[in-house]
């Protein structure tokens, strides 16, 4: 797609992530990551460089969510992997 001042612009699929092949390292800084609980509906963000930091940057994203706990009631399963974009200002 083009932009009106000859400016190409990314289409919506150079958005688009592959969970299983995405590491905490390898996935754009423009995507928030969040946690929810299917048990008590609790949802927290997640700090990214935090979660690289004790579960390795090679982490794959896919593998992320059988690790959660939730900090509410304390629920270990069903949890969910929350990924979001970044509005861009």
């Amino acid at each position: 797609m083009r932009h009106r001042r000859s400016v190409d612009l990314a289409s919506v699929a150079n958005h688009a992530v592959s969970l299983e092949n995405e590491t905490l390292a390898s996935l754009p800084e423009m995507f928030v990551l969040a946690a929810a609980c299917p048990s008590c509906l609790n949802s927290t963000p997640i700090d990214r460089w935090e979660l690289g930091r004790l579960l390795g940057k090679r982490m794959p994203v896919a593998n992320i969510a059988e690790r959660l706990k939730c900090s509410c009631c304390g629920n270990r399963t069903g949890n969910r992997f929350l990924l979001g974009r970044l509005r861009r200002g």
